[in-house]
């Protein structure tokens, strides 16, 4: 259910159960909501910050950005991995 704002309150309006319960109810929705963005926008940041570094660094073809949930069955002929910047650099 979507919150459903009240705006005609006036300075004599009683505040109820209802209005809080309301309030409460918007508030919680508002924190899930968040909650289901944030795999994207951590998403987002990654792919802006592999363009940026792209682009500062002159890299201008063949970029693209992997989450590697493990590195079982990876190899890497040449390339290494960046402990301090926390990425993997493959030549």
């Amino acid at each position: 259910m979507s919150y459903q704002a009240k705006t005609d309150w006036t300075y004599d309006t009683p505040v109820t159960e209802d209005n809080i319960n309301r309030w409460e109810q918007g508030i919680l929705d508002a924190h899930l909501a968040l909650e289901k963005l944030k795999p994207r926008l951590a998403h987002a940041e990654t792919r802006i910050k592999a363009l940026e570094d792209a682009l500062t660094n002159d890299f201008r073809d063949n970029r693209f950005v992997i989450t590697l949930n493990t590195l079982d069955g990876l190899r890497v002929s040449e390339g290494w991995f960046d402990e301090r910047n926390g990425r993997l650099v493959v030549r």
